[in-house]
C-alpha cells in the first residue's frame, strides 16, 4: 500500500473556474466581448442623457478639465476621462444600464474605441467623483445637476459603485490577451496611478506586477483607502504570505473568504501557505454553516500541518469528522504526526477518536505509522495501547462476547467512540474494543420496553461512572455528526444518566432552539422526564422559567407535571424541589470578591438581597470599585450580584407565600424533607431562621427555632436535636398557645423580623355559643370595604357569590366553601350587583355564619377546624372599616 505525495497541491477545475483569472496562471481563460453593451451604452448613457451630461460639463462647480473632457466625448472624440465622467453623471441621475444581469461597462467602452481606451476609461472612473453626495434611490434625481471634480491624491474612499464586474471582465481579458496588446495596456495602467484607489485597482488587474501589489499592500496597511472592496481586491491579487503580512491581512477573520471567488483566487496566488488566513476566516462568528463548511472543504485539500491539526482538534466543535476521513486518506503521515503531537494533552474522548480514526484506516495503521520518526511512532503506539490506562480484561460477559443478533449497520461515526475505555467494576481493567463495539450495537437495539441483555450485562459488569462517560461520548458524537438517522444514540442517555448528565443535557436544551433545533430541545425535555430524578425535575423546571422560546417553555411546563406525577409528588412537595439555590454555596452564603475587599450577601425577611461590607455595614447595592480593587474581579462580582437579584425577582414573594400557606394549611414535613428543602436549603434557610417551628414523634408538639449556625434551639436557647422519625410543622399561634409570647420575646432579643405574621398573628377563638350555632354575632353590623371582598372572589377560588340572603335578581352576598365541612356565609347590605360590583364602596355585614350547607339558616358545621375559623375571621377583621 503506497503512501501519497503529501506535498503535492493543485487547484481543481472548479476552483480554477471560480478564481479571478491570472495571466500566466492555470486560471487564465478566454474572453468574449459583448457587442450589444456598446449599443446600449451609446443609446441609454449618451444620447438619452445628453442634456444632463452637458449641464454637468458646464456647471460652475465642475472641474474645467473634466467638463471639457465630457464635451469632447459627446462630440465623438475617444476621450477616456470624458467617458468615465459621463458614466459617473449617468449613474448619479439614475440611468438603468443593467437591462440584463450581464451588462458590463468595460465591454461597452471596449466596443466603442478599443482595449486601450476601455482600460483608460476604467482607470479614469476612479479619478472622478461628484462634488456633492449623491442620494441614490431618490425619485427626482434626474432633475438634479451633477457637478464633478477630481479625486484628490491622498487617503481615498472607493466609489459606491465599485466596478466589480468591470474589473473582473477586464482582468479576464488581460489574462489571455496577446502580448503586444497586454504591454500597451500595462503602459496605460502605469500612467494612471495618481490616487490610492487607482493604484490598488491596477494591482488587481495585473497581479503579476509584484511591485504594484507591494505598493497597494503598503497603502492598505497605512489606511490610505476606505472600503471593504480594497481588502477583497488585495486578497485576489497577492502572490505571497509576505504581501499578506505587509497589507496587515494576517490574523484577521475575513468571513468573505468563504466565497469561492475569493478563497480560490487567494489559493492560486499564495498556495497552501494561505492556510492560516483561511483557518482564521473559518472562525468568523458571522459565518453561516454552509459558508464555514465551504472553507473546511478547501482546508481539507491543503498539504499543511496546521490544517490537518485543525480537523483533529475540532471534531466536536466544528463537526470535522467527515472531512477528517478525507484528510487522513490524502495526508496520512501528516495526520499521524499531528495525532502524536496532540495526544499528550488530549482527554480520553479525544484519544478514543484518534484511535478510532487510526484503526479505521489501514494506511494510517500501517505504512504511515512506519514512515514516522521513532519519537512520533512511540507516541502513536502508546496511544493505541492506552498506556497508562488499565489493561483489557479477558473476563467478558457472554452477552458482550458476540455481536448482538439483529444488529443494525453501524453509524458512520461509530469509530469515534468504540475505542473509548469502558472500565469494569473496581476500575482495574477495561473491556476489549470488540466488546465495546458489541455494546454500541446493543444500544441501537435497546428500548425502555425491551431492554437488551447486552446492555444489562454491561451495567452489571462495568463501572457506573465509566459507562456514563461512554454513554455521553456516544450521544455527543451523534450530536456532533448531525446524524438524524440514529435517534437511539440520544435516547440511550436515559439508561446511564446521573445528576451531572442531567445538567449537561439541560445546557444543550437551552442552546438548541437558538440553532434551529427546537424539536431536538423538546426531545431533550422528554428524555429529562424519562430520567425522572429530582435533579431532572429541577432542570426541566428551570427550562420552563428561563427558556427564551415560548414553545420550549410550554413543553417544559407540561413535562414538569408528568415528572411530578411519576415521582408521586403533590403540588407542595413538587414546589419544594423547584426552589432555586441562586448560586449560593451549601451554607447559603455568597461572597463577592473585589480583590483586596470582599462583600458578603445577606437577605432580608422578604429574601431581598443586600451586601455587607468588610466593616459589617449593610448596603442595598455593591459600591463602585475603588482604585485599589481588582477591576476584573469587581466586574465579575457585580455581574454575579445582578444575576442573584434577577433570579430572586419573584422567588421571595413566592416562597414567603408558600410558607404562610403551610402554616395556615397545617402542612407537615418529614424530618428528611424539612432538613433538605427548608432548614438545609441554601436559600430557604434564610426564611426558615426567622420562624418558629414544631416537631413531634407522635405525642405532642415541641417548639424550636433554627439557630445562626444551622442547629436547633428551644425557647431557652438550649441545643435541641430532631428525633430520627419526627415530623415538622410551621405552627400557628393557636398551636403555640401560651408559648407564643415567650417565643416572640426570643425573636425580639435576636432582632429577628418575621417574613409574615406568625407570632403576632391575630387569633380568633369561637365561643361555645358561636361553635354551637355557627353565628358570629360580634362581627355583624361591621362595615367592610367592597373592594377587598371583590378581590377575595377574584383571587381565591373558594369564594363565590351567594343569593341565599336575598331573592333572585337582588344584590348578592358572599360565601366560601370549607372543604369536607361546610360554608362561611356573609350576608351583605346593600349587597353586590354582579353587573356593577363596585357600585357601593362599603358593605355592612348583616350576617356572619359558619354553616353545614349553603343556606341562610342551616346549622353549624361539625368538626370545624379552629385554625381555619380563626384565619377566616382574621381576614374579615382585616378588611373592617375602623
Amino acid at each position: 500500500m503506497d503512501l501519497p505525495d503529501e506535498d503535492a497541491f493543485a487547484l481543481t477545475a472548479d476552483q480554477l473556474a471560480a478564481a479571478a483569472p491570472r495571466r500566466g496562471g492555470r486560471s487564465a481563460r478566454p474572453f468574449t466581448m459583448r457587442p450589444s453593451d456598446t449599443d446600449w451604452w451609446r443609446f441609454t448613457g449618451v444620447e438619452q442623457r445628453r442634456e444632463q451630461l452637458l449641464t454637468a460639463s458646464a456647471h460652475p462647480e465642475t472641474d474645467l478639465r473634466i467638463g471639457a473632457a465630457i464635451r469632447y466625448y459627446l462630440g465623438g472624440e475617444p476621450d477616456p476621462l470624458g467617458a468615465a465622467a459621463a458614466f459617473t453623471v449617468d449613474d448619479a441621475v439614475g440611468t438603468s444600464f443593467w437591462r440584463d444581469s450581464g451588462y458590463c461597462q468595460y465591454d461597452a467602452w471596449l466596443g466603442e474605441h478599443g482595449a486601450e481606451f476601455a482600460a483608460s476609461a476604467v482607470m479614469a472612473y476612479f479619478a472622478v467623483t461628484t462634488v456633492h453626495r449623491v442620494m441614490y434611490g431618490l425619485p427626482d434625481r434626474e432633475a438634479t445637476p451633477v457637478p464633478l471634480t477630481a479625486v484628490p491624491d491622498g487617503p481615498a474612499r472607493i466609489p459606491w459603485r465599485s466596478f466589480g464586474r468591470e474589473l473582473l471582465r477586464m482582468r479576464t481579458h488581460l489574462s489571455t490577451m496577446p502580448e503586444p496588446e497586454f504591454r500597451a495596456i500595462e503602459k496605460v495602467l502605469e500612467s494612471q496611478g495618481r490616487n490610492p484607489v487607482q493604484r490598488t485597482v491596477r494591482a488587481y488587474l495585473m497581479p503579476g506586477r509584484a511591485d504594484w501589489v507591494d505598493a497597494a499592500c503598503a497603502e492598505r496597511a497605512a489606511g490610505m483607502i476606505e472600503g471593504h472592496e480594497n481588502t477583497v481586491w488585495l486578497l485576489r491579487s497577492v502572490g505571497s504570505t509576505a504581501q499578506l503580512a505587509a497589507a496587515g491581512l494576517l490574523g484577521h477573520r475575513f468571513g468573505g473568504l468563504s466565497r469561492p471567488h475569493d478563497h480560490c483566487s487567494l489559493l492560486e496566488g499564495v498556495g497552501p501557505d494561505c492556510a492560516p488566513l483561511l483557518l482564521d476566516a473559518s472562525r468568523a462568528p458571522a459565518l453561516g454553516d454552509s459558508e464555514r463548511e465551504a472553507l473546511h472543504d478547501v482546508l481539507a485539500t491543503l498539504p499543511r500541518d496546521d490544517a490537518v491539526r485543525f480537523f483533529l482538534q475540532h471534531i466536536e466543535t466544528h463537526r470535522t469528522w467527515g472531512r477528517l476521513q478525507r484528510v487522513a486518506d490524502r495526508f496520512p503521515v501528516r495526520t499521524l504526526r499531528a495525532i502524536a503531537a496532540l495526544t499528550e494533552d488530549a482527554d480520553d474522548a479525544q484519544r478514543a477518536r484518534f484511535i478510532g480514526l487510526i484503526r479505521s484506516k489501514p494506511l494510517l495503521d500501517g505504512p504511515a505509522r512506519d514512515a514516522l520518526d521513532p519519537a512520533d511512532r512511540n507516541r502513536v503506539d502508546a496511544l493505541l495501547a492506552w498506556r497508562g490506562h488499565p489493561p483489557e480484561t479477558a473476563d467478558v460477559p457472554a452477552a458482550l462476547a458476540q455481536p448482538p443478533q439483529g444488529r443494525r449497520r453501524g453509524p458512520s461515526w461509530a469509530a469515534m467512540v468504540t475505542a473509548t475505555p469502558v472500565l469494569v467494576k473496581g476500575r482495574g481493567s477495561r473491556l476489549p474494543q470488540f466488546a465495546v463495539e458489541h455494546l454500541l450495537a446493543a444500544l441501537a437495539l435497546d428500548t425502555a420496553g425491551d431492554p437488551h441483555p447486552a446492555v444489562d450485562a454491561a451495567i452489571a459488569h462495568c463501572d457506573a461512572a465509566s459507562l456514563r462517560e461512554f454513554s455521553w461520548a456516544v450521544f455527543a458524537t451523534w450530536n456532533t455528526a448531525g446524524d438524524r438517522a440514529d435517534p437511539w444514540a440520544f435516547t440511550q442517555l436515559v439508561r446511564f444518566a446521573d445528576d451531572a448528565v442531567v445538567r449537561r443535557l439541560e445546557a444543550l436544551v437551552h442552546e438548541w432552539p437558538g440553532r434551529s433545533l427546537h424539536k431536538r430541545a423538546v426531545r431533550g425535555l422528554e428524555l429529562l422526564g424519562a430520567i425522572g430524578t429530582e435533579e431532572a425535575l429541577s432542570a426541566v423546571h428551570r427550562v420552563s422559567r428561563q427558556a427564551s422560546f415560548k414553545g420550549l417553555k410550554k413543553a417544559a411546563a407540561s413535562e414538569v407535571d408528568r415528572i411530578a406525577a411519576r415521582l408521586g409528588l403533590d403540588q407542595e412537595r413538587l414546589l419544594d424541589r423547584l426552589v432555586p439555590d441562586v448560586e449560593l454555596d451549601a451554607d447559603g452564603r455568597m461572597a463577592l470578591d473585589f480583590g483586596p475587599r470582599s462583600f458578603t450577601v445577606g437577605f432580608d425577611e422578604q429574601l431581598k438581597p443586600y451586601v455587607i461590607d468588610p466593616k459589617g455595614k449593610a448596603r442595598r447595592s455593591l459600591p463602585r470599585p475603588a482604585a485599589s480593587d481588582d477591576p476584573e474581579a469587581a466586574a465579575a462580582a457585580a455581574a454575579r450580584f445582578d444575576r442573584l437579584k434577577r433570579g430572586l425577582k419573584s422567588v421571595g414573594t413566592e416562597q414567603v407565600g408558600r410558607l404562610e400557606r403551610a402554616m395556615t394549611g397545617g402542612r407537615v414535613w418529614s424530618r428528611p424533607d424539612f432538613e433538605r428543602f427548608v432548614a438545609g436549603h441554601a436559600l430557604m434557610r434564610h426564611l426558615a431562621r426567622r420562624l418558629v417551628w414544631q416537631y413531634t414523634t407522635g405525642s405532642g408538639w415541641t417548639a424550636f427555632r433554627i439557630a445562626e449556625d444551622g442547629g436547633y434551639a428551644d425557647e431557652r436557647d438550649d441545643v435541641l436535636r430532631l428525633p430520627e422519625r419526627s415530623a415538622v410543622r410551621l405552627p400557628h399561634p393557636l398551636h403555640l398557645g401560651a408559648e407564643t409570647a415567650a417565643w416572640a420575646q426570643v425573636l425580639t432579643d435576636y432582632e429577628v423580623v418575621q417574613p409574615f405574621e406568625q407570632l403576632a398573628r391575630p387569633v380568633f377563638t369561637l365561643t361555645r355559643e358561636e361553635a354551637a350555632t355557627g353565628r358570629i354575632a360580634r362581627f355583624e353590623g361591621r362595615t367592610v370595604a367592597t373592594g377587598p371582598l371583590l378581590g377575595l372572589r377574584r383571587a381565591r377560588g373558594w369564594w363565590q357569590y351567594t343569593h341565599v340572603f336575598s331573592g333572585a335578581g337582588a344584590p348578592l352576598g358572599l360565601c366560601r366553601e370549607i372543604r369536607d365541612c361546610g360554608w362561611f356565609m356573609l350576608g351583605l347590605s346593600p349587597g353586590i350587583d354582579p353587573a356593577d360590583p363596585g357600585a357601593a364602596p362599603h358593605q355592612t355585614l348583616n350576617t356572619v355564619r359558619f354553616t353545614a350547607e349553603e343556606s341562610a339558616d342551616a346549622g353549624a358545621p361539625r368538626d370545624l377546624d379552629p385554625l381555619l375559623a380563626s384565619e377566616l375571621l382574621a381576614l374579615l377583621d382585616r378588611h373592617t372599616v375602623r
